[in-house]
């Protein structure tokens, strides 16, 4: 890009040197601008680098073979940001959870993404002798792994997530043992916090409503849904809230009794919440003057909850003629594909929902309830149904006097088959 004035500009994404008056897109690769930086000296740059002396791309299409998933494939972060900054429904929480062990992806995409990660550190063979403490040796190697999976975490909140963040508070959340709080990238504003330490050797964030805000007003969602989904192995959401704010004051919280009366917070299996009234109000001349005006439907342990509220009130916004209501749904165990189409979820969550948007949207049915299948090898498959019909099956065998074939056929279903590894079979087969 040829330009006779401006700043040199280095694209992390593609290697290509160009000029621009301030910081924008890529012109070559369009990558986002969080990928572009501001280049001092452009001969010490060229002297050191070699990517924009060939094609940029050339080493991509094996690799994209190979590992798929390690690929960057979403749109561009700009033009998705500002859609999402004009959709009518907002992400206001995002709490997440993987293991520690799992950033260790971070590195193998960090070449793609433009994110100079830490290298895994690299463990040579050792030769130990009588004298040796092997405990030591592999208490050793665990604190260098350790150490090595704290640097990418730290890159992944400031370089991926954009956050800052604090030091250990010394006491956990979430029944973690430490935890430590996010913070806006000048440090100003708390955006959520962090627990570690125990629970299987995992990782919890909590991303509060001011960090969701800062999140995606500089990240796009399918940038994030890439590292959650691709990167780390996030499946749910341990806990989203999607929000629609009205500002006509036609969706009130006594409206929303009325359409839950009417069964529009009915779900799949056709069952209505409970619904609780907070309103919190004095008489004034005969007049309710409310200081909170609240109504939930279901409750906090459920996988949603609906609150509908007076947003107004809560803010305390001393204002005539200005109404803001705001229905906020927390779901819990809710697929990270959300990220992809917080308005389509949504709008497939009930009726009530899709009567809050004001535009044609394609609702998406999403299964809140993950179910859990048993592993299929043998042995466990046997002591599974060992477990829950083993009395069944004993009672079955004297019906039947030992008939074992009438046994099995009275049990067989007519339906697909549960696969076994071909390593099973063969095992089987050496003990026969």
């Amino acid at each position: 890009m040829a330009s006779s004035s401006g700043k040199h500009f280095a694209c992390t994404n593609c290697g290509q040197v160009y000029q621009s008056a301030m910081v924008c897109c890529c012109p070559f690769c369009r990558s986002g601008v969080i990928n572009q930086h501001s280049v001092s000296d452009l001969e010490n740059f060229n002297s050191k680098s070699y990517l924009h002396y060939g094609s940029p791309d050339a080493y991509r299409s094996k690799f994209k073979s190979e590992n798929p998933e390690l690929f960057p494939s979403y749109p561009d972060q700009f033009e998705s940001i500002a859609a999402f900054s004009e959709s009518p429904v907002i992400i206001d929480w995002a709490a997440f959870t993987f293991k520690l062990a799992d950033l260790r992806h971070c590195s193998k995409s960090g070449m793609f993404s433009g994110i100079p990660f830490p290298e895994p550190p690299i463990f040579q063979p050792l030769t130990l002798g009588p004298s040796n403490d092997i405990d030591a040796i592999k208490d050793f190697f665990k604190t260098m792994y350790a150490d090595y999976l704290e640097n990418v975490l730290r890159v992944f909140i400031q370089r991926v997530l954009g956050f800052s963040f604090g030091g250990l508070r010394g006491k956990g959340f979430n029944f973690y043992e430490d935890s430590f709080s996010l913070l806006s990238d000048d440090g100003d504003e708390f955006c959520g916090q962090v627990g570690i330490g125990g629970n299987n050797d995992s990782i919890h964030f909590s991303i509060n409503g001011s960090g969701c805000k800062h999140l995606f007003s500089n990240r796009s969602r399918e940038f994030v849904h890439h590292w959650l989904a691709n990167i780390l192995g996030v499946v749910v959401f341990t806990r989203i809230d999607l929000a629609c704010d009205d500002f006509d004051g036609v969706h009130t919280s006594h409206a929303a009794e009325y359409v839950c009366s009417m069964g529009g917070f009915q779900r799949a299996r056709g069952f209505s919440p409970k619904v609780s009234n907070k309103d919190e109000f004095v008489w004034k001349d005969s007049v309710k003057k409310f200081s909170q005006e609240m109504t939930c439907f279901g409750s906090r342990q459920s996988l949603v909850y609906w609150r509908i509220y007076n947003k107004k009130l809560e803010r305390k916004i001393d204002k005539e003629d200005f109404e803001w209501y705001r229905s906020e749904v927390e779901l819990k165990k809710f697929t990270v594909d959300v990220l992809l189409d917080p308005v389509g979820y949504f709008s497939g969550l009930n009726d009530y929902a899709a009567s809050l948007l004001h535009i044609n949207v394609e609702p998406i049915k999403a299964k809140v309830k993950s179910k859990n299948r048993a592993v299929a090898d043998v042995l466990k498959s046997c002591v599974h149904a060992k477990k829950q019909y083993g009395k069944l099956v004993n009672s079955l065998v004297s019906f039947y006097e030992g008939n074992l074939e009438k046994v099995v056929s009275s049990l067989i279903r007519g339906d697909s088959l549960s696969s076994f590894p071909s390593m099973h079979q063969k095992l089987i087969n050496s003990l026969e």
